[in-house]
């Protein structure tokens, strides 16, 4: 029994260690990953007007191939999301196995490592909206980076400007049309990533919530377990449908969610 609980503590150590070195790797990994090959993105300030530019360019071209500067800002933010959704996933993976064994350990320990347990679980939840929403902006990285277009320089506004009026107008130039298809696959991936989350997330909870009413009613830990799981599931499963009818507005309204990407 003491080999057991020595092993268990030691697992919730080592996995509470590789959790934090992938919440600092999520943080910090990409920009020290790319930084050899992309140092002129690495000031945000500076990324900001280099999109302006871009975008202007990319506008007067009226082609939908991106020119040369923002075609390589395109494939930076590509990776940087790539990087983040392979630490994302393993971080999903790590918290979930900590909150397994925490939540093993509840069961004869104590309210405290419950909280635990339940703290680690929202983490690990976490973590897989953070997973799709890195998902969502490998897939279009250009609608991502477009949050990023301010108007405090001469290129950003120019650029807001020309999206807005061809928006408007029903400009059908290429650029813009381009734009419009990387808006309906930013949302596509939401919507099909948000689906596959809420069908795991939607049965794990109803799983937890009938094994709550088949267990003894005194069996208070395995009772708590199962209330906090499926609780738990209910709430990542709501978010989870509110980002999906957003991504479904997005899509049957491109022009709208491509005004509101660029801040109009």
């Amino acid at each position: 029994m003491s080999r057991s609980v020595n092993r268990s503590r030691w697992s919730i150590v080592a996995l509470s260690c590789a959790g934090a070195a992938l919440v600092a790797a999520f943080v910090l990994g990409p920009a020290a990953l790319l930084r050899g090959r992309y140092p002129q993105f690495q000031d945000q300030s500076v990324m900001s007007e280099l999109l302006g530019r871009g975008l202007v360019d990319y506008w007067g071209s009226g082609v939908r191939t991106y020119p040369p500067g923002l075609a390589e800002m395109v494939d930076y933010w590509f990776e940087w999301h790539a990087i983040k959704i392979v630490i994302s996933v393993l971080l999903t993976a790590v918290l979930g196995l900590l909150a397994a064994t925490l939540w093993r350990r509840s069961l004869t320990v104590g309210v405290g490592c419950v909280v635990a347990a339940a703290t680690t679980t929202v983490l690990s939840l976490f973590s897989v909206f953070l997973a799709v929403l890195n998902i969502q902006s490998t897939v279009a990285p250009v609608v991502a980076l477009l949050p990023m277009l301010s108007a405090d320089n001469a290129d950003g506004e120019t650029a807001q400007s020309l999206i807005e009026n061809g928006v408007q107008s029903g400009d059908s130039r290429p650029p813009l049309l381009q734009l419009l298809t990387q808006v309906e696959h930013y949302n596509w991936a939401v919507i099909v990533a948000t689906a596959v989350v809420i069908a795991v997330v939607a049965t794990g909870t109803v799983v937890a919530f009938r094994r709550y009413r088949a267990s003894d009613t005194t069996d208070g830990a395995h009772r708590r377990m199962f209330v906090a799981l499926g609780s738990l599931g209910a709430v990542m499963t709501s978010a989870m449908a509110l980002l999906f009818v957003a991504a479904v507005v997005a899509v049957v309204d491109p022009g709208k969610a491509l005004l509101g990407t660029v801040g109009l």
